[in-house]
C-alpha cells in the first residue's frame, strides 16, 4: 500500500509544473520533505504553494532566490525552522503551522528575507 500511495503521489506531482507566470503548486499531495524534481526550478521560480502538506524543513528551498512568494500553511513548520536565505521574498504565509515562538521565528526571518 505504501508503494501505490508513493507512486500515486510522484505522479501527482509530475503532472505539476510551473505555469507561464513561474507559479508553482505542490498543494494537497502529503509531502513530508520537498521532492527534489522542483530543484530544477530553482532559478526560475517565483511563487510556491506547498500548503496542506507535512514539511518541516525550508532547507531545499535555499536556492529558490527569486521565489516571492510562499505559502506553507497548514504544515509542520516549527519556530525553530531554518529560513533559508531568500532575497526576493515579498509574501510568506505560514498559518496553521507549529510555531510556538513567533519572536524568534520572526527574528530569523528579518535576516534571511530582507524584502
Amino acid at each position: 500500500k505504501l508503494e501505490a500511495a508513493q507512486g500515486c503521489r510522484s505522479a501527482r506531482l509530475r503532472s505539476r509544473v510551473p505555469d507561464a507566470d513561474q507559479r508553482l503548486s505542490i498543494a494537497h499531495l502529503d509531502l513530508s520533505s520537498f521532492p527534489r524534481e522542483i530543484s530544477s526550478y530553482a532559478s526560475t521560480l517565483k511563487s510556491l504553494d506547498a500548503s496542506h502538506n507535512q514539511l518541516n524543513s525550508l532547507r531545499p528551498l535555499e536556492d529558490f532566490h527569486l521565489l516571492e512568494t510562499l505559502v506553507l500553511d497548514s504544515n509542520q513548520i516549527e519556530h525553530n525552522c531554518v529560513m533559508p536565505y531568500l532575497p526576493n521574498l515579498k509574501y510568506l504565509s505560514v498559518n496553521t503551522n507549529r510555531i510556538a515562538n513567533l519572536d524568534r521565528f520572526l527574528g530569523a526571518l528579518r535576516e534571511s528575507c530582507p524584502s
